[in-house]
């Protein structure tokens, strides 16, 4: 499941840009709100540190290898393995475009009237749905270990206070 999601959201980010660039043109989509921009973003997300293709690619190949390594040491039946996926499809189409053309093909853009957000394109939403997937499960799983650690019986708590007690009674 793992590979077929990551194949399949880096298979159509790669189709998605492919129609973008080669049938559809510039324009609103949804009024201002959503429009199709079509950039050419040499840097890292939101445009930063333009030109640095080889470091992106650097960075992308031991990203994937990490993802790919996580999902390794994840149970079969784990839940976030999906949300890895997402971000290792985002990762892959990415890296297809800056292997393939030199640049990231960027195409959605939203906002309203001059204040925009940064184009963006299918790979970089499923990299953030994964990695906003993973941060909500660390904040989960952290509320419940301190749930479980709330619901310690008391007793246990009681035992081991009273033990210094005992301790400084038995002494004197």
């Amino acid at each position: 499941m793992f590979y077929l999601v990551a194949i399949a959201v880096a298979l159509g980010d790669q189709v998605l840009k492919w129609v973008v660039v080669h049938r559809l043109h510039d324009g609103p989509i949804l009024g201002e709100a959503l429009r199709l921009t079509l950039t050419q973003n040499t840097g890292a997300a939101f445009g930063l540190f333009p030109g640095a293709r080889a470091s992106f690619i650097a960075i992308s190949l031991v990203a994937g290898a990490g993802l790919v390594y996580a999902n390794h040491v994840l149970g079969r039946g784990d839940a976030r393995r999906p949300l890895l996926a997402l971000v290792l499809g985002g990762n892959l189409g990415n890296l297809a475009d800056r292997l393939r053309l030199g640049h990231v093909v960027d195409f959605i853009d939203m906002g309203i009237g001059t204040l925009r957000w940064p184009v963006y394109n299918l790979a970089d939403v499923a990299v953030v749905a994964g990695a906003v997937g993973l941060g909500l499960w660390v904040l989960a799983d952290g509320a419940a270990a301190r749930r479980r650690a709330a619901a310690r019986p008391a007793a246990a708590g009681a035992e081991a206070v009273a033990g210094p007690e005992e301790n400084s009674a038995d002494a004197g």
